[in-house]
Formats: structure tokens, C-alpha cells, sequence
């Protein structure tokens, strides 16, 4: 299956899903059980990933989410957002 790249758009931690922005495409519904962390799976806004891309009848779904790069530098200055924000 094709990996897709994009950055995260947002992700609600405390509902457990978001979006990822494609860059020449429509954004891409994730779910927190499609990211390949162990512990707690989160993303953060601006965070770049990669991710294969399912087709659902909602529309299409990103797939084993994989961040590409999880050093603080990776997001820009001000892009976290909160749970609850």
C-alpha cells in the first residue's frame, strides 16, 4: 500500500481524532487506534506523518500514521493544541 505524506491539521486527544492536511489534497480524517505508537497516541498540530490511505463510506481514512520526525523542533513554535482548547 502507498504511503501518503502530510502534516497534522488537528487532533482532539481527548476524543481521539483529527485531521491531516495532504498537501494537494483534501484533508484526511485519523483515528488515535490508526497511529503507530505504543503508550498513549496522540498528534500534535504541524507534526509531519506519513500514513497509508483508506477509502470508507465516509470518505477516505489515513492508516498506520507513522510520525516522521518526533523531535520538539518538528512543530512549529506555538502549534500544539490542548485537549481541551
Amino acid at each position: 500500500m502507498e504511503r501518503v505524506s502530510g502534516k497534522v491539521k488537528w487532533f482532539n486527544d481527548s476524543k481521539g481524532i483529527g485531521f491531516i492536511k495532504r498537501e494537494a489534497d483534501s484533508d484526511v480524517f485519523v483515528h488515535y487506534k490508526s497511529i503507530l505508537l505504543e503508550g498513549h497516541k496522540t498528534l500534535k498540530k504541524g507534526q509531519p506523518v506519513t500514513f497509508a490511505l483508506t477509502s470508507t463510506e465516509f470518505g477516505y481514512q489515513a492508516a498506520e500514521v507513522r510520525i516522521e520526525d518526533v523531535s520538539p523542533s518538528s512543530i512549529p513554535e506555538g502549534e500544539c493544541q490542548a485537549a481541551n482548547a
